[in-house]
């Protein structure tokens, strides 16, 4: 009898085992095992809007050209920032604007057009806070190297670029 009371006892804890094990099973949250059965997001739909009221963690960045176009070089134009400017306008500018600034860089071809940095609308118009927002942000075709540069190293391209002479266009005949 003993034998059939233990019999009975194992038989009722695997019940209640597999009881508690169903319902623990259906409490939790399904997992999603692949991208099929996640939520989607269609192609060129619109991001969220962000909640209101609500600021941006990493604060505020300066993304128009106009909002930073009154800022100050906190650089001077020193014999080691310009050599440090020219060492970075090499390695990230060079490439499309060429190594004097010419806009006849080595893929600059493949572009529509590519801006002469020495041109006087660019030297006597473009102020630090703007040259420094392109660099920051882009242009047209050039992309941002906000991730690449950090501001010091920005500000030294500026103060390189600002540092070409100013070529006059020739008129054609």
């Amino acid at each position: 009898m003993t034998g059939m009371r233990a019999l009975v006892g194992h038989g009722l804890r695997a019940g209640m085992l597999v009881v508690l094990a169903t319902a623990m099973a259906s409490a939790q949250p399904a997992i999603m095992r692949n991208m099929w059965e996640g939520p989607v997001v269609l192609p060129g739909t619109d991001p969220r809007a962000p909640v209101e009221d609500t600021i941006a963690v990493d604060g505020v960045r300066l993304r128009d050209r106009i909002e930073s176009q009154d800022l100050p070089n906190p650089l001077e134009p020193t014999p080691d920032v310009l050599a440090d400017g020219e060492q970075l306008y090499g390695t990230y500018c060079a490439v499309c604007h060429g190594q004097a600034g010419q806009g006849d860089g080595q893929i600059a071809s493949h572009f529509r057009r590519m801006p002469d940095l020495r041109l006087p609308h660019i030297q006597e118009n473009y102020t630090d806070g703007w040259i420094y927002a392109i660099i920051r942000e882009g242009g047209f075709n050039m992309p941002p190297l906000a991730s690449q540069l950090s501001p010091e190293e920005r500000w030294a391209v500026v103060l390189y670029v600002k540092s070409f002479e100013t070529v006059r266009p020739q008129r054609r005949q």
